[in-house]
């Protein structure tokens, strides 16, 4: 009978035959090996090492990484210093020639000696291309500092004509910005707004320092747009306002005199068209190069830099008409705050705008309407912008509204007479502002009551205190209570036992009011009426929590 075997099972078979042979050749290898080190456990093999090739081991570690960091300093560090050397080696050079009256020859030698090296950094572009590199860095910075010198430079210029001394830097500063955009090169780019900082402190001149301000700003937005350059937009940001700080404060690098300049010569203008291009960032929509968490970092400095320099701007030369200027600048915040709400990709940038915006017309607010009238203005745009967040779905306007609404209310007290129109304000505001909160808190997704709590709580004390200030004094308490029987019937409609809270709050502070000041104070009469006024709502407060509870427990049953 023939004998029939599963293919499968063969296949097998004649696995389990490779790997024994196998086997058998490791063991052979391992018997002729003479090696102590090596030696087998099971199916596998492991090398044992002794305390002799660990330590060769470790040294040959150190040493290579001894190796490496050598070859790092003389290839990098020595490319480095020998560049620096040469700079100032040239500089130095063509300085001792101007000052032994070879004008000539100083500016010959310096033009030459940036054409060679630009040319050694051609030649060694493909043989030492770090080499290169610095080469190329130092041509450029040769190249600048040569062109200044013979255009702006007091005692060595030779281009008398002050126009054309600017266009010659402008063109040498255009072609290097250009070379940054050719090249790819965020570093070199940097290096350029570097220079045209001290460009402009150099000349002083206010319509050629802050257009050059303005040309920072400008291709630094280019180069976020057309190479995601991010790092080099924050380093122009500060580039940009430092060469405002530099001009409204007489420029004192050049003069050595700290003051503000005297006359502004429409320099402010040059201020907010930088900090617009800056803002029109938030229009761009999201892409590989346009992130968030670098776009965001970049309008929130934009904006302190520029609060900073409008603010040292107003105290130099707008003190008694600050107010119009914060209400441009209210009106134009609000307004793109909704553009970029409708339209825009970045809500939260929005929100921000419409935040600054509202600080922006409390500054505005506060100086045409002076205190303590401007309070009740305040107060009631404190309620707009918890609308406004509501929109925004902003929590974070919420929160730092209410930071500004108690710190609002808080000024109030200590710097202010009393108002009642004001008392009043700052009570039905954060009443409203709490039930706004609770009616659309889901649209803000608030998972804590705390904010809410705070404004019925403050509500409720700007309460009492608006009827202590306003009613006579023998009413005082009378009206108390009435206001912990609204609070009452408020529940009721609304169904929310927060306000019952507040009604029995205001019923206990009632009667230690009534005890301790009216009874010493009012006449007989009142004090009845007042007795038998919060007795009966005691009661009546009492007989409705009877008739919960009983409700309660029937329906238990």
């Amino acid at each position: 009978m023939e004998n029939k075997t599963h293919p499968g099972n063969g296949e097998l078979d004649l696995l389990k035959q490779k790997i024994q042979d196998l086997e058998e050749r490791l063991t052979r290898l391992e018997e002729n090996a003479s090696d102590p080190g090596i030696y087998r456990t099971g199916r596998f093999t492991y090398q044992q090492s002794t305390g002799r090739e660990s330590k060769e081991v470790m040294e040959e570690k150190e040493a290579s990484s001894g190796d490496a960091m050598e070859s790092r300093i003389g290839e990098y560090g020595m490319a480095w210093l020998g560049n620096v050397v040469l700079l100032f080696g040239i500089l130095f050079l063509s300085q001792y020639l101007q000052k032994n009256n070879q004008e000539i020859i100083s500016l010959v030698f310096g033009f030459v000696s940036v054409a060679l090296v630009y040319l050694f950094g051609y030649l060694t572009r493909n043989s030492l291309p770090y080499m290169s590199r610095l080469f190329n860095y130092n041509g450029h910075l040769l190249l600048y500092i040569q062109t200044m010198r013979i255009c702006l430079f007091p005692g060595s210029q030779i281009i008398e004509n002050s126009f054309l001394g600017h266009v010659v830097v402008l063109a040498v500063l255009i072609s290097l910005i250009y070379l940054a955009y050719r090249n790819a090169s965020q570093i070199l780019a940097i290096i350029v707004w570097l220079m045209m900082a001290i460009t402009a402190i150099s000349d002083g001149n206010t319509h050629f320092m802050l257009p050059l301000m303005l040309g920072i700003s400008v291709t630094a937005i280019f180069f976020v747009v057309r190479k995601g350059w991010w790092t080099g937009l924050m380093v122009s940001i500060f580039f940009s306002y430092f060469i405002y700080l530099i001009w409204i404060l007489g420029n004192p690098i050049l003069n050595r005199n700290l003051e503000f300049i005297a006359i502004h010569q429409m320099g402010h203008v040059y201020l907010l068209a930088c900090a617009l291009a800056y803002s029109l960032l938030a229009l761009l929509p999201a892409s590989e190069r346009i992130l968030q968490t670098q776009l965001h970092p970049s309008i929130v400095l934009n904006g302190i830099g520029f609060s900073f320099l409008f603010a040292l701007t107003i105290l130099a030369f707008f003190a008694e008409s600050y107010f119009m200027y914060f209400g441009l600048i209210a009106a134009f915040c609000i307004g793109y705050s909704v553009w970029l709400q409708l339209r825009g990709t970045w809500k939260i940038i929005a929100g921000m705008y419409a935040l600054y915006s509202f600080v922006a017309i409390s500054i505005t607010i506060a100086g045409a309407f002076h205190f303590p009238l401007a309070f009740l203005l305040l107060s009631f745009q404190s309620l707009l912008v918890i609308i406004v967040a509501l929109w925004f779905h902003s929590r974070f306007m919420v929160i730092m509204n209410t930071i500004l609404f108690m710190g609002l209310l808080i000024a109030y007290f200590i710097t202010a007479e009393s108002l009642h129109a004001v008392n009043f304000s700052f009570a039905v505001v954060a009443l409203l502002s709490a039930r706004i909160l609770n009616w659309k808190k889901q649209r803000l997704q608030i998972r804590t009551e705390l904010i809410r709590n705070l404004f019925l709580f403050t509500g409720a004390c700007m309460v009492l205190f608006s009827l202590h200030e306003a009613v006579p004094p023998h009413f005082v308490t009378l009206s108390w209570i009435l206001s912990a029987l609204a609070f009452f019937i408020m529940s009721v409609l609304i169904r929310n036992v927060k306000y019952r809270w507040l009604g029995i709050i205001t019923v206990v502070v009632s009667v230690f009011y009534l005890f301790l000041v009216d009874l010493s104070n009012i006449s007989l009469g009142y004090r009845i009426i007042a007795l038998m006024f919060i007795a009966a709502i005691s009661l009546g407060i009492s007989i409705f929590y009877s008739r919960r509870q009983k409700e309660k427990s029937e329906e238990s049953e």
